[in-house]
């Protein structure tokens, strides 16, 4: 546990991550669990949550998942797959 009582196994490091590789990254070839639906509303919420010089963090990409999952749009397994995708990504 961290100081204040929370520490997260994804990084905090933003990296540069295109429209486009989002878009190839969210793919249902990659997460075979996603459907059209889900995959339009995952690249759409990533999308929206990286900066405005287009990087992002895998902590980021975890809470902008976790907010789709609290809200039942997508499936816990839908999450755990779509994190290791970017996780091996941005190695």
């Amino acid at each position: 546990m961290g100081l204040f009582g929370f520490t997260s196994k994804y990084s905090k490091t933003e990296h540069q991550i295109s429209t486009l590789q989002i878009k190839e990254l969210v793919s249902r070839y990659k997460v075979q669990s996603l459907d059209s639906t889900e995959e339009s509303l995952v690249e759409t919420a990533i999308i929206a949550r990286r900066r405005g010089d287009g990087k992002i963090s895998l902590f980021q990409i975890y809470e902008a998942l976790t907010k789709l999952r609290n809200q039942n749009k997508i499936s816990q397994v839908d999450r755990d797959g779509l994190m290791r995708v970017f996780s091996e990504f941005l190695k």
